[in-house]
């Protein structure tokens, strides 16, 4: 029985460990935290984005119906949109999306063909080159702006819908960083 017990004890003692971590070692200097949720019994995908204070300072929803998903990243309010997130159907079944400011494509997303590990995306765009990459189990990602890590993505676990940390360098596009991540969750979780 208090070998059970042990082995419990020391179980909770791995789970804490990995939980508290997803936050704490990312890799990102000076780095801002905003978490990321999806909101929960809504139609479709919408989120919610708070800074490391708890504020909401962006919000993630519908744009327009049709086919493939249409989003707008906007302040809080919905009144700014900063970026739009349009999936693009592709035939042979590989994710691709455009993120667009004032309805122009500025950056083309596309998901690599992984046999081994986690997913992979690259990124062109008319702010500069991004990879990302994500661990096996989808839960952890880097994102990489001419192979020098600006983001962190973080799955939280135990949460209500979809929840992420993501860790953003100081002076990156946060809500380019921010679209990125949407598409990570589109893809992986969606």
């Amino acid at each position: 029985m208090a070998r059970i017990l042990f082995h419990l004890l020391a179980l909770q003692l791995v789970l804490l460990v990995t939980v508290s971590g997803l936050f704490t070692s990312s890799g990102v200097k000076h780095a801002t935290k905003y978490e990321l949720q999806q909101k929960v019994l809504t139609l479709g995908s919408s989120y919610t984005v708070k800074d490391d204070h708890g504020k909401s300072v962006y919000k993630i929803g519908f744009k327009t119906i049709g086919l493939g998903k249409h989003l707008q990243l906007t302040d809080v309010g919905g009144q700014n949109e900063y970026y739009s997130i349009k999936h693009v159907l592709n035939p042979l079944g590989l994710a691709k999306y455009e993120i667009r400011k004032n309805n122009q494509v500025i950056a083309d997303v596309k998901r690599k063909m992984n046999l081994i590990g986690g997913k992979k995306f690259n990124v062109k765009s008319k702010i500069g080159d991004f990879k990302i990459e994500g661990n096996f189990r989808s839960r952890e990602f880097k994102i990489k702006k001419d192979k020098h890590l600006v983001a962190t993505i973080s799955k939280k676990f135990f949460a209500m819908g979809d929840k992420y940390g993501v860790k953003i360098e100081q002076g990156q596009d946060v809500p380019f960083i921010l679209a990125l991540a949407i598409v990570v969750d589109e893809v992986a979780h969606g």
